[in-house]
C-alpha cells in the first residue's frame, strides 16, 4: 500500500513535469497559480539624457563640485589638525591658502604639491646620491 501512495502523483505535478499532461493553463509552480494577471507598465528607455545647454552635463558639473568641495573639507580638516600639533607648517600652509584659492581642488593640489618644502628637500637629496 505504501509503494502504491507514493506512486501517486497529483495531476498539477504531472503538468508541471511534463508538458504533455497539461490541461490547464501553466503554473509558476506545482498548485499555485499565478495571482498576476496584467502586465505591469514598462517605462522603455534606452538611455536617460539630460540636457546641459551645451556645457557641461549636470551630472559632471556636480562631480566637479562634490571633488572641490571635498577638497576644501580636506584642507581645512589638515588645516585645524595642524594648528595644535605643528604650528610651523600650519603658519606655512596657511601662507599657502592666503596665495591660492581653495575652489579648484584639482589646481590646488597641483600648486600645493609643487610648493611642498617636503618634497622639494626630497628632489634635491635624491639627485645628491
Amino acid at each position: 500500500m505504501e509503494s502504491s501512495s507514493s506512486l501517486l502523483l497529483h495531476h498539477s505535478y504531472l503538468s508541471y513535469l511534463n508538458p504533455k499532461f497539461r490541461k490547464t493553463p501553466s503554473f509558476s509552480y506545482p498548485l499555485m497559480r499565478n495571482s498576476r494577471k496584467c502586465k505591469p507598465t514598462r517605462i522603455c528607455s534606452n538611455k536617460m539624457y539630460v540636457p546641459g545647454f551645451g556645457e557641461a552635463s549636470p551630472e559632471a558639473k556636480a562631480a566637479k563640485y562634490l571633488h572641490d568641495f571635498f577638497t576644501y573639507v580636506a584642507v581645512m580638516i589638515v588645516s585645524a589638525q595642524l594648528e595644535s600639533y605643528n604650528s610651523e607648517a600650519y603658519i606655512e600652509l596657511r601662507e599657502f591658502l592666503d596665495t591660492n584659492s581653495v575652489s579648484d581642488g584639482d589646481k590646488l593640489c597641483a600648486a600645493l604639491m609643487r610648493r611642498s618644502s617636503r618634497h622639494i628637500g626630497a628632489g634635491t637629496e635624491s639627485h645628491r646620491a
